[in-house]
């Protein structure tokens, strides 16, 4: 079988989550006989826009499309590009796959691929790994870094996209920012800002994509359930956690040696990610007994993310504890299981809902306990006791409680490592679900 990937990276390019798992499922699907491809954006600004390039790597044939980033495009430009439609349509008749797997449409993409995709008859498939489809921000957090509960009518989002958070710029920027962008939205955008017009518009072309495609993959059922609430029928949905090689993990697994106590931060420094509240604890914890006195560091793996919360990244180095809070350059994916192996525990104090992290993943295989946030995307992977401690969102004071607990031995090493599930199970599912289509598109 000849699959596509869409996403947003793919090895070597790109380093979160979502590339990581796009090239473990092709790496695995191309070692059962599978031929593999993989369409990605290159927004550096290294070439013409619109420009396709072909890469050809001992995994797969990679086409790379030229899409940089501007501020001056406009909002449409985040969601459809229809010269993109054009150069996917052009690669699907070159390349003629049997199936493609979205894992990533907006932001240098398009979400007209997957009416492309239905126009040459090649059967699609969508792993759904956040909530970009039924929102701008994708987290579903609002401006205020807020869980908003949505999807949201339009005229919310709108407003919600126009606002600068507090990371954005200082007190008056924001003020003048609102007042001006509310303005020229009075005035139908001018061009330049988010309407409600705009929302409605991209609220149809999510939808016109999601009625398009012939399946969706939901790796948590709370993003399942979002998608229903949205409007996707409930049969369309396969709920499947992601899947990944926990070979190299094995390494990971012995404790390592008791002092110093080590905790990892591993993942963007990005508002929602609640990396603040992580400082907030380490700050608590540093100023009382017996942590005070106690040999232990936090380890921030990461970088910034996006255009947005200028401020937030340099907030984060200046009010870090010295001494306790080191902060390390981005991994290689493949460095993962070294990095574990060197410590007592990962803290993911995230702030919106996830969607069964990567890194919560990687931690369960390599039985290393993890401090979370109790949101639902991660208690689903994550069980309080077992795996880790869970605590409530936003309460740093409760984040380091749990820390405590790493520190005095109350939490260590599980005893009987392993993912939510293996890599062979999850691609014998993939596997079926292709076949199924091939045989009876919906």
């Amino acid at each position: 079988m000849r699959v596509l990937f869409v996403a947003n990276g793919f090895p070597p390019r790109g380093q979160w989550g979502t590339e990581f798992y796009t090239g473990q499922l092709a790496s695995a699907l191309r070692d059962r006989g599978h031929t593999v491809a993989a369409f990605v954006p290159d927004r550096t600004g290294s070439r013409a826009r619109h420009t396709l390039e072909e890469e050809e790597t001992d995994l797969a044939r990679i086409f790379v499309v030229h899409n940089a980033g501007d501020p001056k495009k406009r909002f449409a430009a985040s969601y459809q590009d229809d010269a993109i439609d054009r150069l996917f349509a052009g690669v699907l008749e070159r390349w003629r796959p049997d199936v493609v797997h979205f894992n990533y449409l907006l932001w240098g993409l398009s979400l007209g691929l997957v009416a492309a995709a239905r126009r040459a008859g090649v059967p699609t498939v969508a792993t759904l790994t956040d909530y970009g489809l039924v929102c701008h921000r994708g987290q579903m957090v609002d401006w205020r870094i807020e869980r908003c509960g949505g999807p949201r009518p339009p005229r919310d989002c709108a407003r919600c996209v126009r606002r600068h958070s507090v990371h954005d710029g200082p007190w008056m920027h924001r003020v003048v920012h609102r007042a001006a962008g509310d303005t020229a939205a009075a005035l139908g955008g001018l061009g330049r800002v988010a309407t409600t017009a705009d929302l409605e518009r991209r609220e149809a072309a999510a939808r016109g994509a999601l009625a398009d495609l012939d399946r969706l993959i939901a790796p948590t059922r709370v993003l399942a359930e979002t998608f229903v609430r949205f409007g996707v029928p409930k049969e369309r949905i396969v709920e499947l956690v992601y899947g990944f090689d926990e070979t190299p993990y094995a390494a990971a697994r012995p404790e390592p040696p008791a002092r110093p106590v080590r905790f990892g931060y591993m993942g963007q420094w990005t508002p929602h990610k609640g990396v603040h509240v992580l400082l907030d604890a380490v700050a608590i914890a540093a100023g009382r007994l017996p942590e005070s006195v106690e040999p232990w560091t936090l380890h921030l793996w990461g970088a910034p993310a996006g255009h947005r919360h200028r401020l937030y990244a340099p907030r984060l180095v200046a009010s870090a504890h010295r001494g306790r809070v080191v902060f390390e350059t981005a991994f290689a994916p493949d460095e993962a299981p070294a990095v574990l192996a060197g410590l007592h525990a990962v803290v993911v104090p995230s702030l919106w809902d996830e969607n069964a992290p990567l890194v919560c993943l990687q931690a369960r295989a390599a039985g290393v306990p993890v401090i979370a946030s109790d949101v639902a995307g991660v208690a689903e992977v994550i069980r309080h006791g077992e795996h880790g401690l869970l605590v409530p969102p936003g309460d740093a004071g409760a984040l380091a409680d749990a820390m405590r607990a790493v520190l005095l031995g109350a939490v260590g090493r599980h005893p009987a490592p392993r993912a939510p599930m293996g890599l062979a199970e999850h691609v014998d599912r993939v596997e079926t679900l292709y076949l199924g289509l091939r045989r009876s598109p919906a």
